[in-house]
């Protein structure tokens, strides 16, 4: 998902003085999209967990998604908002 990403960017011409803000972009989103799959299917083994252990270790894999997850979050608004800043010039 980061290459396709990275791709799509390139192919529009991103500049490459946003080199550095791609790929962070990349990285994060790539991530962010990783992690939701994983998490879809940490979500499923809990609801198929049919003890408290079970549930206690679905719980602890949810809460490590989460947690990755939200660092992405927060990682991915820097370079997000400079590329979206060049993508609504460009469009002008």
């Amino acid at each position: 998902m980061a290459h396709r990403v990275l791709v799509k960017l390139k192919e529009l011409g991103l500049p490459t003085d946003l080199d550095e803000a791609l790929g962070h972009l990349c990285t994060d989103l790539g991530d962010i999209w990783s992690v939701h799959r994983t998490f879809a299917d940490q979500l499923d083994a809990f609801f198929r967990s049919d003890d408290w252990n079970d549930v206690g270790d679905s719980l602890v894999d949810l809460r490590s998604s989460l947690d990755h997850m939200a660092w992405h979050l927060k990682s991915v608004r820097r370079p997000m908002t400079q590329i979206t800043r060049l993508a609504y010039k460009q469009g002008s």
